[in-house]
């Protein structure tokens, strides 16, 4: 696997779920739990919510060194709630549709590898890599803030990403 797969697979087992905990924790397959009202995360969603243009721009023409694209939703069960990534996406003109990129913690109605479909106004965030630097992920950059300064480091050289 090349690195720039590598650091887009790292990346996208990173998924936010927001319906409880007190501050970010991470359980051992990646899954990271934040509060509903976790300000930063929520203002992460609100920027990627704004910026979605910019993906879809992107998306549509990439350029050289583009890779990787993933819109992250939310998907819910009953009062189960769940962010996850979706890979290999495309958009149409109205809506995204991808894979299921991991398989989801609490709700059971998806699975990995399933396709989904989402509008623009209802995803939580937005990725992909221009020659290894991060671009969009801003609920990714509010959990590498949670790291130490080791750890952050430790998973920026393991994923071989730039992150500004």
């Amino acid at each position: 696997m090349n690195r720039a797969r590598l650091a887009v697979v790292c990346l996208a087992v990173v998924v936010i779920s927001l319906p409880d905990g007190c501050r970010p924790t991470t359980s051992p397959d990646k899954v990271v739990h934040v509060r509903v009202d976790h300000p930063q995360m929520n203002g992460a969603i609100k920027k990627a919510r704004a910026s979605v243009g910019t993906f879809i721009a992107a998306l549509q023409s990439p350029k050289p060194g583009q890779v990787g694209f993933k819109v992250k939703a939310k998907f819910e069960e009953g009062s189960k709630v769940e962010d996850i990534w979706l890979d290999h996406v495309t958009y149409d003109g109205t809506n995204f549709r991808g894979d299921i990129a991991n398989a989801p913690e609490r709700v059971k109605n998806v699975k990995f590898g399933e396709k989904a479909t989402v509008a623009p106004a209802e995803i939580s965030d937005w990725m992909y890599l221009d020659n290894r630097k991060l671009v969009g992920g801003e609920t990714v950059r509010v959990w590498l803030e949670t790291l130490s300064p080791a750890e952050r480091g430790n998973f920026e050289k393991m994923v071989d990403i730039v992150v500004e």
